[in-house]
């Protein structure tokens, strides 16, 4: 059963390649200017004009700005724009206003919705995307993951009532207790990648479940799936992966981490494993029992680019 679970969650899996990966590691750059989260544009000072705390109606000027300044802009009021911390400055022919393009905006982060299927499991969706054909490849990979795990759930139900009827007496009823569940987490959601992890969860007796995670990368810019071999491009590329973490592990275990150093080497990274995209680098996952005990959950590595570019 664990093993047919294990397929259902990962047999839906997809291919494209991408060269979008090198955006994770430069700012969101508009005209020279870092974009800042939550700024709708820029305004450049034409004349001099105050910068002002606003009481009520009340300007309490702070001090003067000067031509050629130029300013992130948070918010507006009417006939005013907002520096951020309270301060505003008059929107009038002694400043020029500018607001970025949808792309530089986009790059900034992707809004994501809860959603519930069935009303049993909660699952990401993007919106609002620029292409509304990648915000549907996205969302379609996305719910044909909740629609596999809701089937698995399904037939977890029937077999626990299977499984009652054949072994009720046999076995402590908390034993026949099956349980499927499923979660997700948003790792990364910058420069038009984003990263998801899903996890799928069962118990079907004994002293514990077991978890899967399957790792989802998108550039958001196209819809297209992201999977390591798009990421670190060549064999030697994977080979430097695994040799890196080979070292963090073992380095963790040489400082007392419960890790099964014997298995290390036989570890794979290639284009299925899970990982997620950091500012710096990625993170690549190990699952239960894969490289550490089970109380060790699922073993991280975080693997900078300068490892393996």
């Amino acid at each position: 059963m664990k093993k047919w679970i294990t397929s259902v969650v990962v047999c839906f899996l997809f291919m494209f390649a991408s060269p979008f990966y090198n955006e994770a590691l430069a700012k969101v750059l508009w005209d020279g200017m870092e974009l800042k989260k939550g700024q709708i544009g820029k305004a450049t000072i034409i004349k001099p004009t105050e910068l002002y705390k606003l009481n009520g109606t009340t300007k309490k000027v702070v001090r003067k700005l000067n031509p050629g300044e130029v300013y992130r802009i948070y918010t507006f009021l009417p006939g005013k724009l907002g520096l951020g911390g309270g301060y505003f400055i008059d929107r009038d022919n002694r400043v020029k206003y500018q607001t970025p393009s949808k792309e530089k905006l986009q790059a900034l982060g992707v809004k994501i919705i809860k959603r519930t299927y069935k009303d049993t499991f909660d699952y990401p969706q993007v919106t609002g995307l620029i292409s509304k054909s990648a915000q549907d490849k996205i969302n379609e990979t996305l719910a044909k993951h909740v629609r596999a795990s809701y089937n698995a759930y399904m037939e977890l139900e029937r077999t626990e009532q299977e499984h009652r009827g054949q072994y009720s007496g046999d076995f402590p009823e908390s034993m026949l207790d099956y349980e499927y569940k499923m979660s997700y987490e948003v790792k990364y959601n910058e420069n038009n990648l984003l990263s998801i992890l899903i996890y799928d969860y069962m118990y079907t007796g004994g002293a514990h479940g077991m978890s899967t995670v399957t790792a989802y990368n998108f550039n958001v810019l196209t819809g297209q799936r992201l999977y390591l071999s798009d990421v670190a491009k060549s064999q030697s590329a994977l080979n430097k992966i695994k040799k890196y973490a080979i070292t963090d592990l073992t380095n963790r275990a040489n400082r007392g981490e419960a890790i099964f150093t014997e298995e290390l080497s036989g570890i794979e990274i290639n284009s299925q494993r899970p990982f997620y995209f950091t500012a710096n680098g990625i993170v690549i996952k190990f699952y239960e029992y894969e490289v550490a005990p089970y109380a060790a959950g699922m073993p991280e590595v975080k693997v900078p680019y300068s490892v393996f570019k």
